[in-house]
């Protein structure tokens, strides 16, 4: 990939002078969880953040992929201002050919990963935690931050005087503006497929709620057609669990003559619809039923007044079918002493 260097850029100062910062730091599971109510006020006050870097999602990737991920503990690190939460880094340390780095959590599960930090104070409060990392850096020798979009506070805060950096496009995230309406052919396309679908039997489509998200769970990770381990599966159903009951999970089960044969699992943040993963029973692929729930999917986000569907990482033919384009994440390198090869 080519080196980009033009993309750190200072962001605009906040309007009012910024408060003196308390700098704390979490180790243990325990201390995430008690953090669990302040932590979920901050990300609604952040407009940028997305569902991966909710409390509900990062706590189950401590609690069940954490370990496999790295030796160490988390090493989150909080800012305070007169006592409020106003900015948290997910971080840990994982050992990596001899050196020390520090990355953020929810990495391999995770689209997008960033630190929270009020739009109040942005980018002060990511100097601040520059400046942490520096008073702490014997603890450390080199930052690597991936899946960080155009916008992150963490990509585009110059580093401190002194510190090196690299940074470079890493991957494309297609979305999709809304409110969409299906091209000519697609739309035909989609209604020959109802069509053949419905002279198979009765179609029905099932949206997750407490009283069956087990099931389609468990629909999900066998139409997935997947090897997710025990523990990614347990993440999975740990997560959804506390998604839904924020109301960000987005989970249908299409079903044909009552066998279920697709499912759309995404996630809603304000004006976005994030599609995480799509799938169907094979012996119906050949009639396009994931395409119909994505349709679907994409109809009722322009319906609710939604801006955006986000088909997340990766530039697969089908997501530009859909008329997406490309927007990009970016991957972070700084050290505060001499350049480690990573």
């Amino acid at each position: 990939m080519a080196l980009t260097t033009d993309l750190v850029l200072p962001l605009r100062p906040s309007a009012r002078p910024p408060a003196p910062l308390e700098v704390e730091e979490i180790v243990s599971l325990r201390g995430l969880e008690q953090l669990r109510g302040e932590w979920r006020w901050l990300w609604a006050r952040c407009p940028g953040a997305t569902t991966f870097q909710r409390p509900e999602w990062l706590l189950s990737w401590v609690r069940h992929l954490g370990a496999s991920f790295s030796a160490q503990p988390p090493w989150v690190v909080t800012l305070r201002s007169e006592g409020r939460l106003v900015g948290l880094a997910p971080l840990t340390i994982r050992e990596e050919n001899g050196a020390r780095v520090v990355r953020l959590l929810g990495e391999g599960v995770s689209d997008y990963l960033d630190v929270l930090m009020d739009p109040e104070l942005a980018p002060h409060g990511v100097r601040a935690l520059f400046d942490w990392l520096g008073r702490n850096g014997e603890r450390w020798d080199t930052c690597v931050f991936e899946q960080l979009r155009e916008d992150s506070p963490l990509l585009r805060t110059p580093v401190p005087e002194g510190w090196g950096e690299r940074s470079e496009v890493q991957e494309v995230c297609p979305q999709v503006l809304l409110p969409w309406t299906a091209p000519g052919g697609l739309a035909a396309e989609l209604r020959q497929a109802h069509r053949r679908l419905e002279q198979l039997g009765l179609v029905r489509l099932q949206e997750a709620d407490a009283s069956n998200l087990e099931a389609m769970m468990d629909t999900l990770v066998r139409l997935r057609g997947t090897h997710w381990d025990a523990s990614l599966q347990r993440f999975h159903r740990e997560a959804a669990r506390g998604l839904l009951a924020v109301r960000a999970l987005r989970l249908f089960v299409l079903h044909v003559k009552e066998q279920p044969v697709a499912f759309f699992y995404g996630f809603r943040d304000g004006t976005h619809l994030r599609y995480y993963l799509g799938g169907s029973a094979p012996e119906l692929q050949h009639l396009d039923v994931g395409s119909l729930l994505v349709a679907q999917a994409l109809e009722e986000a322009s319906h609710w007044g939604m801006e955006i569907f986000d088909f997340l990482r990766g530039a697969r033919p089908y997501k530009y079918a859909w008329g997406a384009s490309d927007t990009r994440n970016h991957w972070r390198c700084i050290w505060h002493g001499p350049e480690r090869k990573m």
